[in-house]
């Protein structure tokens, strides 16, 4: 199931227009590598949570040392991977200087056909921006049994400009 949240925001191309209400996943936890081999070998794997995360640590290693080496790895279903480069301009190609006018190596995901489309298998399910959970939590843990709400916050989370805490 996948959390979120309504923001309020302009679209950068019309910011004479009106704000629009648009969803903000909402992430229920994190999991780091070694909970995540545990989840993997979970599913009948023969190998074991320690074997699953050293293969995984083994593959960023690798997939780092190939992309710095400018090769474009393709995982199949996980997706392709490969370097992007940022950089200001030269007023010549005589002139340009990867030292200088290089300014940031990122990695580009594109991902592969099951990670292209996850509309068909999602299932969504609405709650409060984080903003307005922590003014919640805050009042509760002041004794309080309301939270005020600006008219922003209201109108992401959904709410009235006042909501009972703990609802």
């Amino acid at each position: 199931m996948i959390n979120y949240s309504i923001a309020m925001k302009l679209n950068p191309q019309k910011r004479n227009e009106p704000k629009k209400a648009y969803a903000r996943a909402q992430c229920t936890e994190k999991m780091d590598i070694n909970r995540f081999s545990e989840h993997i070998a979970s599913h009948g794997s023969v190998y074991s949570r320690a074997d699953i995360a050293a293969v995984l640590t083994l593959a960023v290693d690798c997939m780092r040392e190939q992309l710095l080496n400018g090769t474009r790895i393709e995982l199949g279903d996980l997706g392709d991977f490969s370097v992007s480069l940022k950089s200001t301009g030269a007023e010549t190609a005589e002139l340009f200087n990867p030292a200088v006018n290089i300014t940031k190596v990122s990695v580009n995901w594109q991902p592969g056909e099951r990670f292209t489309d996850l509309m068909e298998d999602a299932v969504f399910n609405a709650v409060p921006s984080r903003k307005v959970a922590q003014q919640v939590l805050k009042a509760i843990k002041a004794g309080e049994t309301t939270v005020d709400f600006n008219a922003d916050d209201a109108a992401a989370s959904g709410t009235d400009d006042s909501e009972t805490a703990g609802a």
